[in-house]
């Protein structure tokens, strides 16, 4: 599969004259208590997606907000932190887990890096779905602990890092100059298939 090409960073002028554009409000979760306000402009360079639906003639662009009941309120954040900052921090604790030597500790440590790698997939889902590849960097940190966390109670990598998983990584994240950290973390942890390292040399060359 081809990797998607990253958006192209907006100059200091350019990010605030598209933060001076109308807002618009996101509700995403099923009960569409969390709302989001963006800049339409801004949310609308980051994500063709986001262009369609707030711009013409459609209900959200004439109401200016969206329902997204499917989206999981915390994932949709830290999309929205991204767009908002260019940057962001994926909000997952492996509190309690680490240093823990007592019986049954590798046994937990399966279960909560299990746990944040469905997470993590389910995030990059969110990304690929609404054209915002770029914020699916943000899964770079909790990989590494999760990479850490499996190498230090002798966990096999590839049972963690599932085919779903990795099938997330390639659909979502896009081409950066000098390489993706994330796929190139991924290659170190000798977990790569030959997908993988055929998208690193493409990205290299």
């Amino acid at each position: 599969m081809a990797p998607k090409a990253a958006v192209t960073p907006l100059t200091p002028n350019e990010f605030k004259k598209k933060c001076d554009s109308q807002v618009v409000t996101i509700y995403a979760g099923r009960d569409c208590r969390s709302s989001f306000t963006l800049p339409k402009d801004l949310i609308s360079y980051y994500s063709r997606t986001f262009a369609r639906y707030f711009n013409g003639t459609s209900a959200q662009a004439l109401s200016g907000y969206l329902v997204l009941p499917a989206v999981d309120p915390k994932l949709f954040a830290v999309l929205v932190d991204y767009i908002k900052h260019g940057s962001a921090t994926f909000p997952y604790s492996f509190a309690g887990v680490w240093g823990r030597e007592a019986d049954g500790a590798a046994t937990a440590a399966y279960r909560v890096i299990g746990d944040c790698v469905r997470t993590l997939t389910a995030f990059l889902r969110v990304c690929a779905t609404y054209d915002v590849h770029e914020a699916g960097l943000a899964i770079y940190e909790p990989l590494i602990k999760c990479v850490c966390l499996a190498q230090s109670y002798g966990i096999g990598i590839k049972g963690i890092l599932t085919d779903s998983f990795i099938d997330a990584v390639l659909e979502t994240l896009p081409t950066l100059p000098g390489g993706n950290p994330v796929l190139v973390l991924l290659a170190q942890a000798r977990i790569a298939d030959t997908v993988i390292n055929h998208q690193l040399v493409s990205v290299r060359g």
